[in-house]
């Protein structure tokens, strides 16, 4: 037992010497290719830094020669040929032609074009006015609202030649607008919508005598009156101011005057003539509404915005129910 057991101990630290042996082995020759590969590169590296040729000149058995190689002659260019555009069109490949715009033939060309003042325009045949607008002329008073109670509603009116609010019940006489309120009473009638079921509303109606074209007319607070006549709106160039005008009216400027003639709502446009003051020279023209970029800022308007005084426009005027 005791004889078994030192015999398996021999073998186990013998087996432990020979691992060491064998590493101590592999350590030396590792050394040794590190010692022999420094000395290589040592050696490489005198001889990369020797000043003398590797082989004297005496053991080279070459013939050296001279060799001189002709020169080439001067490359000449020949001159660009002109192109199908002109004389001057000439197009070198170093050198490209300046290129420039004739704003007054509208072309390129190879000359730098000269420009010459564009003529005087008569100033007689500018006109110093714009159109901005035709639409059906609206009835000079409109109802607004209303207020009170059944036998004492009072009236809000718009007197559009003044953009005047007024005030009236019923029988009163409005010296200024030429009317008079005969009856003044809210009604319910049906009011159609777009896209919706029609609804009822209350709707003040009121009767006026107009003495100037002396018949009644009929005004409510959900409609704006219009006549079937057109009317412009235009305006000064100079000033910015608007005036409101029909077929025959004039406007007078500083040296001329303008006579509105026939007015068309579809497409928008008007004949204006421009007249002298001596009335020796007459020029006619028909104008046509700007467009929205080239108008003067007018401000907008929401239509979403509720006001018991707005007037909303009518789509087809009938006769009140009673």
């Amino acid at each position: 037992m005791g004889q078994r057991r030192g015999e398996e101990m021999f073998r186990f630290s013998f087996s432990e010497f020979l691992d060491k042996l064998v590493l101590l082995v592999a350590m030396l020759v590792f050394l040794l290719m590190g010692i022999y590969s420094i000395r290589s590169v040592k050696t490489l590296d005198t001889l990369s830094t020797q000043s003398s040729p590797m082989l004297s000149e005496s053991k080279v058995d070459v013939e050296v020669y001279d060799i001189k190689a002709p020169l080439p002659d001067a490359v000449s260019w020949e001159r660009p040929q002109n192109q199908s555009r002109g004389e001057d069109w000439v197009f070198d490949v170093f050198t490209p032609p300046v290129l420039y715009y004739n704003p007054t033939s509208r072309e390129f060309a190879v000359t730098k074009p000269v420009l010459t003042s564009a003529p005087e325009r008569d100033p007689w045949k500018a006109f110093e006015i714009e159109l901005v607008e035709v639409r059906q002329r609206p009835y000079r008073l409109q109802l607004v609202g209303y207020a009170g109670e059944a036998g004492n509603y009072l009236a809000y009116f718009e007197f559009l030649d003044t953009k005047e609010l007024i005030l009236a019940k019923q029988g009163k006489l409005l010296v200024e607008a030429g009317v008079k309120v005969l009856s003044f009473e809210v009604k319910q009638m049906k009011v159609e919508q777009e896209g919706s079921m029609p609804v009822f509303e209350k709707v003040g109606v009121a009767r006026l005598m107009d003495y100037e074209n002396d018949q009644e007319v009929y005004l409510t607070n959900l409609e704006t009156k219009l006549f079937s006549d057109l009317e412009a709106t235009i305006r000064s160039k100079d000033s910015g101011s608007t005036f409101v005008v029909r077929e025959g009216s004039q406007v007078e400027m500083d040296d001329s005057a303008y006579v509105i003639g026939a007015l068309s709502s579809n497409p928008p446009e008007a004949m204006v003539t421009k007249v002298s003051m001596d009335g020796g020279k007459r020029l006619s023209k028909l104008l046509t509404p700007l467009s929205g970029d080239n108008l003067l800022n007018q401000g907008t308007q929401n239509k979403d915005t509720y006001s018991p005084f707005a007037i909303r426009p009518r789509a087809a005027e009938s006769e009140p129910e009673s």
